[in-house]
């Protein structure tokens, strides 16, 4: 397909696998886009022709690289899209998301008022409604104590020459890479870009639009999905050098933990064994232990978490088995 589009500031690397028409609402919401100083690659991960068809319904509406590679994994695919790219900007977007139609022109007003290396915003459905996590609903640096609340793959623009020197994303993690590490490759790739310098900026009003999972979260499938996450979670946390405290923290989020030395005074509070963080219990309850107060397929993702995250020996009687850190049935 052509790719004689002058100046492309914006290199969007859309990795696929398994889909075909989906790709349609977002080629769409790009091709509503009032200006072409953008490029779209296609990394095809399929074993067939299914995306032929869909991407010949755009030729010439905007600038295409279609790349074929066996490889599977959604790192190592956004990495062979980028080493293709031109644009000075790269974004990731997912095969079945779409963009507000000032998209661009949005991107560059948030470059404009809050010059950084790299930024990201908020996920959303199709009438505005935050999905897909727990986004912070204020504008803010994204620093090493922020990536959890302010990051997701396809609303991330970053700049190339700074994803290239933090030698792209780690293809150890994510969907596809063939370990047990199954997300939380953004964070990942943040925190080496904060490390080395660079500056983030996220706001929750840079806004894109995704189909939102209502699917039944109890099946094996979704279970088995949820200890990949959670696995990748302690992976990152502990290749950062967080603690087994600053995961509890996040843990305890709904009881409103609070993360400096002034705990309220309304909370009951214990430290759990080996560390010296406390995690909050509802007022006048001491219990035991943490994991006695989780549903048990909650209690077995956190359980996913410690074991990736930092080794720490369970009280006798926590519920947490050995089989469930070592990610086993």
């Amino acid at each position: 397909m052509s790719r004689n589009v002058p100046e492309i500031e914006t290199s969007m690397v859309v990795a696929t696998l398994g889909r075909s028409h989906e790709l349609s609402a977002l080629l769409c919401s790009l091709a509503a886009e009032e200006r072409r100083d953008f490029e779209v690659i296609i990394v095809d991960q399929n074993p067939d022709d299914r995306l032929v068809p869909v991407l010949a319904g755009f030729d010439g509406l905007m600038s295409i690289l279609h790349l074929r590679t066996d490889r599977k994994g959604v790192c190592r695919a956004r990495n062979l899209g980028a080493a293709q790219a031109r644009g000075q900007w790269l974004m990731f977007p997912d095969d079945d998301c779409w963009y507000p139609q000032d998209f661009l022109t949005r991107m560059d007003a948030l470059r404009k008022d809050h010059p950084a290396d790299f930024y990201s915003g908020r996920a959303t459905n199709a009438l505005g409604e935050t999905i897909m996590g727990d986004f912070a609903m204020e504008a803010k640096p994204i620093e090493h104590t922020t990536v959890w609340t302010t990051l997701i793959e396809w609303m991330l623009v970053v700049k190339r020459s700074d994803f290239a020197a933090a030698g792209g994303f780690d293809v150890a993690i994510g969907p596809g890479s063939g370990t047990q590490w199954g997300a939380y490759e953004i964070q990942d790739l943040a925190l080496r870009l904060l490390s080395a310098g660079r500056k983030g900026w996220y706001d929750p009003a840079f806004t894109g639009h995704h189909p939102h999972d209502r699917l039944d979260q109890t099946t094996p499938a979704a279970v088995a999905r949820m200890r990949l996450y959670s696995a990748g979670l302690g992976y990152v946390m502990r290749k950062h050098g967080y603690g087994f405290g600053d995961y509890l923290r996040g843990c305890c989020a709904p009881w409103q933990v609070s993360s400096s030395t002034h705990l309220p005074a309304n909370r009951a509070w214990y430290a759990v064994p080996g560390t010296s963080s406390p995690a909050a219990g509802p007022a006048g309850v001491l219990p035991q232990d943490p994991f006695r107060l989780m549903a048990p397929r909650f209690r077995e993702a956190v359980c996913k978490v410690c074991a990736n995250l930092i080794p720490f020996t369970l009280r006798p009687g926590s519920g947490c088995s050995e089989a469930q850190l070592r990610g086993t049935p």
